[in-house]
């Protein structure tokens, strides 16, 4: 059968031939290019110089107008320092979390201490991040210095930083914050977090949607912190963010996808283990595995009817694009990127792209697999209505063995249970419920919200877990309904 008579669904949820570049041709590119490659020891020694010039720079435009003769030497003695690493072909990344400086993915333990009141104050007006890129001139660091004097209730009177830079038109100068949630409380809290966390990551991908389509390198320290984020939250709270997984937009399908995706991945790889650092990188992989849809054309991704054969193509090298983009950026774990390269290549390598001599998919791209077609399957797009997640479920299992892992696909529907997590279902009592959670008890028994009764009539929202014989009264699941059919906004009771 020819791409173009493919189902529609196929774009999103199955594999296809291959075209395109292998792994080993990506790696092979970094190699040379040395985009991976860390800060010489001079330039790490040199950054303590740097440091201090910035902290100068700052008590200085606190004490004294821009104009200033004081504050005019500041600058003249930071850029210099700036201008030796672009000299050396690179730009100076800075990142300030918590109480770390780190340069680039290198942690400057000594100088963490050091500079701690630096820290403190570049944290203080919202600078989690600092890139002085090259091209830096003198009058882009003197419009710089005005913002880095700011005290922070007047930056935010001014709209926070991220408006000041860009009212200051800094082409190379990049800031941006860093967000992290460490600790996540119970119940009305958590829910808080969560949505916290939801919201950061789907600004995250706004911004890597403008940085991709600039050929621009990714905010690294920016996508580790959003994720740390999501690992915290599905780790303290799973069932708070995996109501969230639910959330769909279909003006910014790719964005809410993703981080639908990296929220599902994570959920069903805490499953099996809750190593932080494997599902920080499976978190990564995930956030990042369609980035490379970001570089095929809207019109392509978009189109209602079927794709022709050159459309199928310029969409199945996606994965290839996104591995590209991401091995071209520092700071990203391998496996993270495998994720990016193989989420579509198949447990039983059918789909693309295709690896000579072929391997086995790494897990957390498998782990990525079942997330990917879950979510992708779930949603409207512009050539495919969404389907039940019921009706999800039962493809998911279908596929098990042949485009995906059969233990993850039965781990999947563990999590999800049978009628995942906003579901409208109809009960064998005839009364119409949004499903909460599923039951850690039984699959096709969840807990339930009851919203109108046998009649059709609206009713206060009432709690039941199915799994418990005393609460249900005998009540079953009979059917996941249409939510278009019922004219009910599953956000209003959840």
């Amino acid at each position: 059968m020819s791409d173009e008579h493919e189902p529609q669904a196929a774009r999103e949820a199955a594999g296809a031939s291959s075209i395109g570049h292998g792994i080993e041709h990506i790696t092979t590119e970094v190699a040379v290019s040395g985009a991976t490659r860390q800060f010489s020891a001079p330039q790490v020694k040199r950054v303590r110089d740097l440091l201090a010039r910035l902290y100068a720079l700052r008590r200085t435009i606190r004490f004294y107008p821009a104009d200033h003769p004081a504050t005019s030497q500041a600058i003249d003695e930071l850029l210099p320092v700036i201008a030796q690493y672009h000299s050396e072909g690179v730009d100076v990344p800075l990142t300030f979390f918590e109480d770390e400086l780190l340069l680039g993915e290198q942690l400057l333990a000594e100088d963490s201490v050091l500079f701690d009141q630096l820290i403190r104050d570049m944290t203080a007006i919202g600078v989690g991040t600092l890139r002085f890129k090259r091209g830096l001139e003198r009058r882009e660091l003197e419009r710089f210095a005005v913002i880095l004097g700011s005290d922070p209730e007047g930056m935010e009177k001014r709209g926070g930083i991220a408006a000041l830079m860009q009212s200051a038109g800094l082409a190379h100068i990049e800031v941006s914050t860093v967000t992290v949630l460490r600790e996540v409380g119970s119940g009305d809290d958590a829910r808080k977090a969560a949505k916290v966390s939801y919201t950061d990551a789907i600004d995250l991908l706004r911004e890597l949607d403008q940085l991709v389509r600039g050929n621009e390198s990714l905010n690294v320290p920016r996508v580790k912190a959003s994720v740390r984020s999501l690992v915290d939250n599905v780790l303290a709270n799973r069932y708070a963010m995996l109501e969230l997984s639910g959330l769909k937009n279909y003006d910014e399908y790719t964005f809410f996808h993703s981080v639908n995706v990296a929220i599902l991945s994570l959920a069903l790889g805490s499953m099996l283990t809750k190593e932080y650092r494997f599902l920080s990188t499976l978190g990564v992989g995930a956030l990042l595995h369609d980035i490379g849809k970001m570089t095929v054309a809207s019109a392509v991704l978009n189109k209602p009817g079927p794709l022709t054969s050159d459309e199928w193509a310029t969409v199945r090298q996606h994965p290839v694009l996104g591995a590209e983009h991401a091995a071209l950026t520092p700071g990203l774990d391998k496996a993270a990127l495998l994720v990016i390269f193989e989420h579509h290549m198949r447990l039983d390598l059918a789909g693309y792209p295709q690896q000579m001599p072929p391997r086995q998919q790494h897990l957390a791209s498998r782990i990525v697999a079942v997330a990917d077609a879950y979510d992708a399957m779930t949603s409207k797009r512009a050539y495919s209505s969404a389907r039940l997640q019921s009706e999800a479920v039962e493809v998911l299992v279908s596929n098990a063995g042949t485009a995906l892992d059969p233990v993850l696909v039965r781990l999947f529907v563990s999590l999800m249970g049978a009628y995942p997590p906003r579901s409208i279902v109809r009960l064998s009592s005839g009364e119409t419920a949004i499903v909460v959670s599923p039951s850690p008890r039984d699959p096709i028994r969840p807990v339930i919200r009851v919203i109108a009764d046998a009649s059709g009539g609206m009713i206060d929202p009432v709690d039941i877990d199915l799994s418990d014989p005393e609460a249900s009264l005998g009540r079953e699941v009979r059917a996941c309904l249409d939510p278009s059919g019922t004219n009910v906004d599953v956000a209003d009771f959840l």
